[in-house]
């Protein structure tokens, strides 16, 4: 099995390579950085040095695009790194007669609005410049993977932790808090709502993805169950060795924010489940 990883010099990706290398697989990783450990060739944008890398390649996994969190990032420039730029790796893969597509997508092109775990068929409804142009490329995979006769997925990936990187900036924040000061403090009533999935989760995901061929179809890849940023501090708080008190400071507008994945077609599709709960995460990321 040869396979191709575009990004894969990034957080999942430079995790992702030596788990597809591990189960045997043949892997060439792409990256723009020079510094990664799993580089091997360089990512460019044209599409005739893309294709070959691809050539005798059975499927690409493309988690290349601009971050989320990037604050220099505008409407064109997510256009160009998520949308143009998988219009590419697209074209590469179909001259090069690849017959497996995998493509990262994200939690955000779901609304902040629910107050239930998103389904993939229903609440489709992205409501940030980062989410709108992740859901023009899934838009863009399911057309050019179902006119070519590729197999493809797109993964729709939640709040992604471990590791290195926590993923949710106030873990690390309320760890300092309690081991500092003992005590947390919360802004507002901490109601807003996150689903943390461990990096080793997704990684495990996307391998199981390529095991499957059918058209394309979205599949949520998220943690085993939503937390509330109160509900973190709670835990930081119980896992501590001393006392540690939680303080919620008043805010002029509270954050209400809803992101949680429905996975129950990631069971049903891939057989998939999430492993790490929020609390393993956080006693994880509590010890390093």
């Amino acid at each position: 099995m040869r396979v191709v990883v575009t990004g894969a010099s990034g957080y999942i990706g430079s995790r992702l390579v030596p788990a597809l290398e591990f189960v045997g697989a043949e892997v060439v990783a792409l990256s723009r950085s020079l510094e990664s450990d799993h580089f091997r060739c360089l990512l460019t944008d044209r599409v005739d040095d893309l294709r070959s890398h691809m050539e005798g390649a059975d499927h690409v996994i493309h988690m290349a695009g601009r971050l989320v969190d990037d604050p220099t990032a505008g409407v064109i420039d997510y256009y160009d790194a998520n949308v143009r730029f998988t219009d590419k790796v697209l074209t590469a893969a179909k001259d090069a007669g690849v017959s497996s597509f995998v493509h990262a997508s994200t939690r955000l092109v779901y609304p902040a609005t629910l107050t239930a775990p998103a389904i993939e068929d229903r609440d489709v409804a992205p409501d940030t410049p980062y989410g709108i142009s992740k859901r023009w490329a899934e838009d863009l995979v399911k057309y050019f993977t179902t006119e070519h006769g590729i197999s493809s997925a797109s993964l729709r990936i939640g709040q992604v932790t471990g590791g290195d990187h926590v993923g949710l900036g106030v873990i690390n924040s309320f760890i300092r808090q309690a081991r500092d000061n003992g005590v947390i403090r919360v802004h507002g009533a901490g109601a807003a709502v996150r689903e943390l999935v461990h990096v080793e989760d997704v990684v495990s995901a996307i391998v199981a993805t390529l095991e499957r061929r059918d058209g394309w179809t979205p599949i949520n890849v998220g943690g085993t169950h939503p937390i509330s940023i109160l509900g973190i501090a709670e835990s930081i708080a119980a896992a501590s060795s001393s006392e540690v008190n939680i303080e919620h400071i008043s805010v002029e507008s509270e954050d209400s924010s809803y992101y949680a994945l429905d996975h129950s077609r990631a069971l049903k599709t891939l057989s998939w489940c999430p492993e790490w709960t929020p609390q393993a995460i956080i006693a994880a990321a509590n010890a390093s």
